[in-house]
């Protein structure tokens, strides 16, 4: 295991079913990012996988049974800051692609309300920056480059 899957195991206080729904959204969410961005090359083994999960595997999840009435709709709230962060992207507006960059990383809030779910607010806390602060190389004036050519 490594440092972050130590991490994000200890923000859900060991819950099994609460880490692992954690890290299967996050597979999840890269997969369907790069099959719509293009960025990376998807097999078919992975896009399949990913739909199966998302289909099969998330509803079977025992924490998600449990809390599903609060993370569906945070995961349609995921959902569509990302669909709108797409086509703020390609707008081409400065402002628009600013906001696409905090948008896209909706994901972070749903994992956040995970570890608020299974650990608390004091939790909450360190997730927030935690999750925040997984990619630093990722940067918003690399992001502005890539989409802006800045």
């Amino acid at each position: 295991m490594n440092d972050n899957q130590q991490k994000i195991k200890a923000l859900v206080n060991s819950d099994e079913d609460a880490y692992k729904l954690i890290m299967d959204l996050w597979a999840f969410v890269i997969t369907w990012d790069d099959a719509v961005d293009k960025d990376k090359s998807q097999s078919k083994e992975e896009i399949n996988a990913a739909m199966i999960w998302a289909f099969l595997g998330m509803p079977d999840n025992p924490f998600y049974v449990k809390y599903q009435p609060i993370l569906k709709p945070a995961l349609y709230k995921m959902v569509a800051s990302w669909l709108v962060a797409n086509d703020f992207e390609a707008s081409g507006d400065r402002s628009k692609v600013e906001q696409a960059y905090y948008m896209r990383c909706s994901p972070y809030d749903v994992f956040s309300l995970i570890v608020f779910l299974k650990s608390g607010f004091s939790k909450l806390l360190e997730a927030e920056a935690y999750f925040r602060s997984m990619a630093p190389e990722d940067s918003l004036a690399k992001y502005m480059r890539e989409h802006l050519g800045e």
